[in-house]
């Protein structure tokens, strides 16, 4: 190795060799970046090629890049520069905003490589991974380097990050640490120990570590899903009597982690650690590499140890080097994988300091439908839970019945005519059950009198004759005769009557004179009919009488009649009997003139709902009465027992009856403020 300081510009191509470059101190730290100093007098020309963010390397080891130039004057003036580890150059490149890798199917070194990509230079590349993990890994406005110092520090076993700058793209490995290998470094009294101190740490006990990642409150991300229903981890009971009895409790908050698997193994890491003491040693040996170039004289970071002396096996946690001056090195050694009690330290610090920004609040967020609705067709609520929701606490439903409403009865319409059917008519038989008998008031009869003012004349048609059956011969004087001869004659009528009633009996005369005959004297006879108002009689004989065309004049002077009706009952009896009719075919025309019908403004209800039931995403999930107020969480979950994101899901209500249903719905959950822009 040569022992030279050189300078390399930004294209990495050498441009100086500091001779006179002089405390030169390398200072290495397992999985930290590593430093390097050196001294240049202020005289020296090359002072103009130790530029920022130009590299330093000392011979063929690590290579540096160089950030602060500082000025000292002594009794000769000098420059005195700090540099880091090139590995620090992953801090110019950055995550911008959220991102989610990892999981089932991708394993660490694929993780690793998703980190290399986001570089704008392609500097660091992956060389070897000892290491086949499925976490998941989330990041937001991170640097490169902190990113990828993540990945392992959730591992329940000591790692080293490697790195060989001495080709490019430099090449960057994780190794696993062996803490059962062969020692592969010694010191020895007597041969290189120069000075050893040993620390051991009880301040920083723990055996009982609750776990807590992102969030905060109630939503705050614990392991009890994947612990067995329990918050925290703790020691064997060996370990918990060794220091007392008693679990010695911390909390470790970091809300880096996401996911309760990935926390719960990273807990597991730091209890592993916490439970036993920390064993801090620095040991001043003399560097016996340079002379003897023995692989078991060379001190490096994650080497093991073994102190011959006290015989212990630990393994190297920081090597410090002055470059310049032979032979001398301190060596940190630890039996942990990093100085946890400052992890838990530095994890506080970083809590006051993200304490100021938002990582998500608890968030109510409720929506509401009214619908009319029937026992077929229900009223709906869709709603969407977004993937940021991390944590859904609820999502509860309030239901109402109510009668189904309408807000109007009448529409405008015009008039028109209409013709029904012409198919044909019909026949009817009404029922054959029965007749009825019925009969009349018996409360009395009357008299009646018609009216006395007169007569009135009547003629017949003189269309034919006809025939008459009178009771009996009659006769009449000469006179008479002659006076109904004469009445013939000149048209008067043929037929001459004349009544006597004496108030005992009625007589009663009938003439009846014929056509003349073939001798010009007419024929005629008269019948006299003295009738005993109180007698019966007797008499049969008949009279075929022929009446020619002829025609009556019927003089009725003015009279009055008295009619008594005495007091009695009409029986009307109707036998059982139907009726048929028949209705032809035939149509009907209606004409309905133009017109218009007021629309009547208002609530109208209908229905009488008492129950219905609920569907959650098609599928029926229970019955309500008129009222109800319930958490449909379980409805929702699916088969991973989570309730979906980033999809629409439903409540349908079908009542029993005609309604009008109000439904509405909370949800409360977890929000980070991730995603979407500002607007």
């Amino acid at each position: 190795m040569s022992d030279y300081l050189n300078i390399f510009n930004l294209d990495r191509r050498k441009v100086a060799v500091l001779e006179n470059a002089h405390n030169i101190v390398e200072d290495e730290q397992l999985n930290a970046v590593g430093a390097l100093t050196f001294d240049l007098p202020i005289n020296d020309t090359k002072t103009t090629h130790c530029q920022p963010f130009f590299y330093a390397q000392f011979g063929d080891g690590q290579m540096y890049r160089i950030l602060k130039p500082k000025r000292k004057r002594r009794t000769v003036g000098t420059y005195s520069y700090s540099c880091e580890h090139v590995i620090a150059t992953l801090v110019d490149d950055v995550i911008f905003g959220s991102d989610v890798v990892g999981g089932l199917g991708v394993y660490t070194k694929d993780v690793i490589n998703y980190i290399l990509s986001k570089q704008t230079i392609k500097r660091w590349v992956l060389h070897e991974c000892d290491f086949a993990r499925q976490f998941e890994y989330g990041w937001e406005n991170e640097n490169l380097l902190s990113a990828l110092f993540s990945i392992p520090n959730r591992f329940t076993e000591p790692y080293m990050w490697k790195f060989d700058t001495s080709t490019f793209p430099w090449r960057l490995s994780l190794k696993r640490i062996d803490t059962t290998a062969n020692p592969q470094f010694y010191v020895r009294a007597k041969k290189n120990l120069l000075i050893s101190e040993t620390d051991m740490d009880y301040a920083n006990i723990c055996t009982r570590l609750y776990l807590l990642g992102y969030g905060e409150g109630i939503n705050q991300l614990k392991v009890s899903a994947v612990n067995g229903g329990k918050p925290y981890i703790q020691s064997d009971a060996a370990t918990i009597k060794k220091y007392g009895g008693v679990p010695i409790s911390r909390i470790l908050v970091d809300r880096r982690y996401e996911d309760a698997q990935s926390l719960l193994e990273y807990g597991r890491a730091q209890l592993a650690a916490l439970q036993e003491p920390l064993l801090s040693n620095r040991v001043t040996a003399a560097d016996l590499y340079k002379l003897t170039h023995a692989d078991y004289d060379k001190a490096e970071i994650g080497r093991i140890i073994m102190l011959v002396e006290d015989n212990t096996k630990t393994y190297i946690t920081g090597v410090r080097r002055n470059l310049d001056k032979a032979g001398d090195m301190s060596l940190t050694i630890a039996n942990k994988p990093t100085d946890i009690a400052g992890t838990i330290a530095d994890l506080a610090d970083w809590q006051r300091f993200v304490s100021v920004f938002s990582l998500g609040a608890t968030q109510l967020y409720a929506q509401s439908v009214q619908a009319n609705a029937t026992a077929t067709m229900g009223a709906i609520i869709r709603f969407f839970i977004p993937d940021d929701m991390r944590i859904v606490n609820f999502v509860k439903a309030k239901i109402t019945l109510n009668r189904f409403r309408s807000y109007s009865r009448a529409t405008k319409g015009g008039g028109g005519t209409t013709r029904t059917s012409s198919t044909g008519g019909g026949q009817s038989t009404t029922s054959g059950s029965g007749g009825q008998s019925t009969q009349t008031s018996s409360s009395g009869g009357g008299s009646t009198g018609t009216s006395g003012s007169g007569g009135e004349s009547t003629r017949t048609s003189s269309a034919g004759g006809g025939s008459s059956i009178t009771s009996g011969p009659s006769n009449r004087s000469t006179s008479e005769r002659g006076l109904i001869i004469d009445q013939m004659r000149t048209g008067r009528s043929a037929l001459g009557a004349e009544s006597v009633n004496t108030g005992s009996a009625l007589l009663h005369t009938h003439t009846y004179l014929r056509p003349p005959y073939s001798d010009g004297n007419y024929g005629w006879h008269q019948h006299y009919i003295y009738v005993d108002l109180s007698h019966t009689h007797s008499m049969v004989h008949t009279h075929r009488i022929i009446v020619p065309a002829h025609t009556h004049t019927v003089s009725v002077p003015g009279h009055s009649h008295s009619v008594s009706i005495p007091a009695h009952t009409h029986s009307v009896s109707i036998p059982s009997h139907s009726h048929s009719v028949t209705i032809r075919d035939h149509t009907h025309t209606i004409e309905i003139p133009d017109h218009t019908h007021d629309i009547e403004q208002g609530i109208f209800e209908f229905g009488s709902p008492t129950g219905a039931s609920i569907y959650v995403n098609g599928k029926l999930k229970g019955s309500m009465n008129k009222d109800a107020e319930l958490d449909i969480s379980q409805f929702l979950v699916n088969d991973l027992n989570k309730i979906p994101r980033g999809s629409w899901l439903s409540v349908e209500v079908r009542p029993n009856d005609l309604a009008y249903i109000t439904i509405d719905l909370i949800i409360k959950g977890f929000c980070q403020s991730r995603g979407g822009s500002t607007y």
